[in-house]
């Protein structure tokens, strides 16, 4: 599977992860990068992918009082940006063409507006201005070449092209991406975060519930731990850049999750309760100490990530 997720570039206060208003971007808060000069790039994704980029961009804007730009690719393939700045948000535009509206994605929320044909030339002069706006000094002919890229000729990704878009905005660098507090991918945090996880499994069980209400059915209650699992997913992307993060506290609150799942299973009349506090000595028992096994940049897709970086 390729590129999927939301790139914003902003001028943060603190950390671009923790800014007002990212969350409208997504909460998946995966890669965090140095720009220089105080301007960060974030990697996100949310849980029903295409964001809004408007209105998060517009919030974001009013949070920091500085310009920022977004963009949510699709699968590599294709891509949408958004350009804002203090008191105007500019109009979602299709990136690679910037001539007509996606034929094969949907770059919106349900029921809201596709991107509409721009032309190239109105295209740079909005980024070119974003960048004036944004105290840096964006390369036109870069931009130019970007988004007039012919890619029946010369084939590349469009999250390749979207990172050459954002060097053509004048930024000083394409850092490397910052540590986390923890590896996220790794057990025991996958059995919340992973694909088949359980807070994925909450929140296909929320879909089919509302499916089945719409469809004026009676489907089962939430169980507790649908609700426990998605929360704590949550706080566990927002934790990831936190230094001194109690990471024992966040495994029990695994253990506490996953043998609430257990315990709501069909059999569940057949075997006694699950104990939380067993559960965390027997599944995490390396863990009771505080350590993990250190990340692998690998797996989590970091070596990859930082093959972007124009600095190492």
């Amino acid at each position: 599977m390729g590129y999927w997720g939301t790139v914003v570039v902003a001028r943060p206060q603190g950390l671009l992860v923790d800014q007002a208003g990212m969350s409208g971007f997504g909460y998946r808060h995966q890669w965090l990068r140095e720009l220089g000069d105080g301007w960060q790039m974030v990697e996100t994704q949310g849980w029903n992918d295409p964001p809004d980029l408007l209105g998060p961009s517009e919030a974001v804007v009013a949070s920091t009082g500085q310009p920022v730009f977004a963009a949510y690719v699709s699968d590599e393939h294709c891509a949408v940006m958004c350009a804002a700045v203090p008191g105007a948000v500019g109009p979602l535009t299709h990136l690679w063409d910037v001539s007509g509206p996606c034929g094969v994605y949907r770059h919106q929320p349900r029921g809201m507006p596709q991107p509409v044909g721009r032309r190239i030339d109105e295209v740079v002069a909005e980024l070119s201005d974003w960048s004036a706006r944004a105290g840096l000094r964006a390369d036109a002919s870069a931009l130019r070449a970007v988004i007039s890229h012919d890619r029946s000729v010369d084939w590349s990704s469009a999250d390749d092209l979207l990172f050459d878009l954002v060097k053509g905005l004048g930024v000083a660098r394409i850092g490397r991406t910052l540590p986390w507090a923890f590896p996220i991918w790794s057990r025991p945090f996958a059995l919340i975060t992973d694909g088949m996880g359980l807070a994925t499994r909450a929140r296909s069980r929320a879909v089919y519930r509302r499916a089945e209400e719409e469809d004026g059915g009676a489907p089962e209650p939430a169980q507790p731990w649908d609700t426990a699992a998605i929360a704590l997913e949550e706080e566990l992307w927002a934790s990831l850049y936190r230094p001194g993060v109690d990471m024992p506290a966040l495994v029990r609150r695994v253990a506490e999750v996953q043998a609430a799942y257990d315990a709501a299973g069909e059999d569940r009349a057949k075997r006694a309760a699950v104990d939380p506090d067993r559960l965390f000595e027997s599944l995490f028992a390396s863990l009771v100490d505080g350590t993990l096994q250190p990340e692998d940049p690998e797996d989590s897709g970091r070596r990859w990530a930082d093959e972007r970086a124009t600095v190492r």
